[in-house]
């Protein structure tokens, strides 16, 4: 159904498109990523590539979609892998962030999609699976998709009625995480902030998820619901203030004392004009207090965003990265690589397993744009802790990127990067394994036709672990020509 309405809104679209075919391949001095008896060789790639975005009276369509193929996935090479169970390598990596809706009723019912496949490590702290394709068999690919609709309507003069459910389902290419299916319900009743001064409203929330078995663990269930009551004041154009009370109940497995009760938030919000946006607030919940921080900055040259929260939420959303948030406009959205012959986009660092987590996140990302250079700064730190049984994780990166035109056909491009994983607590695999490492990348690109770039990068990884089998050293050299139409 949802497919036939939006084939309606695409006649009246305004589409924009871009698409390539990218050929090449790289050398890798230690495919293995192995600390001795390291084994080098050429593999070859090919990666098609769309980027399509379609507006219209009635409906929206966002879509980035990529696949690499590489023949490292099915050659005779074997490497030093995880436990039983915990092993995959892939000859075709899919990369794909769709987003979609239509107002099927004029101002009364929206019918929304979205869809995600990626990426992620089967071990956090092992090497392979979340960069360059490697003869690490590291490698899970998580493929989710959202169907749902929405119904609003507006009551009085100023008070808006807004329901919404969404069915989602996420597939996992390594069974120790499972095939899982997800029902969520919301429900908004409130007056529009943008009418008046002093807003107010009630909002409830009610999830439920359902995990297939596996060779580890029985089919499971977890519930979250909650409910609350908000309001905000609009102190000047500029600043306002806003809180929040409710009450949450919830089912899962945990250790902790508590897993449902009151809650509450409070904050502020600093918008002067339309490119700086500051909000700041702090609360408490059953599991400690709930700090929080966004930022955005926009100017001429510059675009900057930080954010910082504390919240609970399911390893399954952090493999499928942004759970259906894709934002089209936001240009620090991963699209088919940063740089030519950069790695497709995936999930995000987490547990392996399926029970909730404690995810204390920090984000920052800042870029400027000159008229020859590009400078783009961004860095994150994810403490997680399982409330299973307390495992603790800590996923900390931080990367400059700097492009510069030397020419109107030639571009140059360094990258310097950092990263650390540090765990605690017992989890299947080689999981509490501390490691660090740091990555350098130098490149070049040439246009050398129409529509066509040839690309060249020299990088250097290495890593080091408390598990002496997760060093490593790595130099590789890519070669990629990539041709737009």
């Amino acid at each position: 159904m949802f497919g036939s309405v939006l084939a309606q809104a695409a006649i009246a679209a305004d589409w924009q498109r871009e698409a390539g075919v990218s050929v090449g391949g790289y050398y890798s001095d230690n495919v293995c990523l192995a600390n001795r008896d390291k084994e080098s060789k050429w593999v070859t790639t090919a990666r098609p590539d769309l980027t399509l975005r379609g507006q219209g009276a009635r409906g929206n369509l966002s879509l980035r979609a990529a696949a690499e193929y590489n023949s490292l996935g099915n050659s005779s090479t074997r490497c030093f892998g995880g436990q039983p169970g915990l092993t995959n390598r892939e000859a075709v990596v899919p990369s794909l962030r769709f987003v979609g809706d239509y107002e099927a009723l004029r101002n009364w019912l929206t019918l929304e999609a979205d869809a995600f496949a990626g990426r992620n490590a089967i071990d956090p702290f092992a090497p392979g699976g979340r960069d360059n394709v490697s003869g690490r068999e590291n490698t899970n690919i998580t493929y989710s998709y959202s169907v749902g609709a929405v119904i609003q309507r507006r009551l009085l003069r100023n008070t808006d009625l807004r329901l919404r459910y969404r069915y989602n389902e996420q597939f996992n290419a390594v069974d120790v995480f499972g095939d899982s299916a997800e029902d969520r319900v919301e429900f908004d009743l409130g007056t529009d902030p943008a009418a008046s001064r002093l807003s107010a409203g009630v909002r409830a929330r009610y999830s439920e998820v359902r995990y297939e078995g596996t060779e580890i663990s029985p089919p499971f269930d977890n519930e979250l619901a909650s409910a609350e009551v908000w309001t905000a004041l609009q102190l000047t154009r500029s600043w306002q203030v806003n809180g929040l009370v409710g009450e949450e109940w919830n089912e899962f497995t945990s250790a902790l004392d508590d897993i449902d009760g009151s809650y509450w938030d409070v904050g502020i919000r600093w918008a002067p004009n339309d490119r700086i946006e500051v909000g700041v607030g702090t609360g408490e919940r059953f599991f400690g207090s709930t700090p929080r921080l966004n930022l955005s900055y926009r100017h001429k040259r510059s675009e900057l965003s930080a954010t910082y929260t504390r919240t609970l939420t399911f390893p399954r959303n952090l493999r499928a990265d942004d759970d259906g948030t894709f934002d089209p406009d936001d240009p620090f959205e991963p699209g088919p690589g940063e740089l030519p012959g950069d790695p497709l986009p995936g999930g995000r660092p987490t547990f392996i397993g399926n029970t909730p987590i404690l995810d204390e996140r920090f984000t920052l990302r800042y870029r400027f744009v000159a008229r020859r250079t590009t400078i783009v700064l961004s860095g994150s730190d994810s403490q997680q802790e399982r409330t299973e049984d307390g495992g603790e994780a800590r996923f900390s990166s931080t990367d400059l990127t700097l492009s510069r035109n030397l020419s109107r056909q030639l571009t140059a491009n360094l990258r310097l990067g950092w990263y650390e994983r540090d765990g605690e607590g017992g989890n299947i695999g080689q999981f509490g394994e501390d490691t660090r490492g740091w990555r350098a990348r130098l490149g070049f690109s040439r246009e050398v036709g129409v529509d066509t770039t040839f690309s060249l990068s020299y990088r250097f990884v290495s890593q080091e672990s408390d598990f002496a089998l997760n060093d490593y050293d790595e130099n590789r050299i890519t070669f990629t020509v990539r041709h737009g139409f």
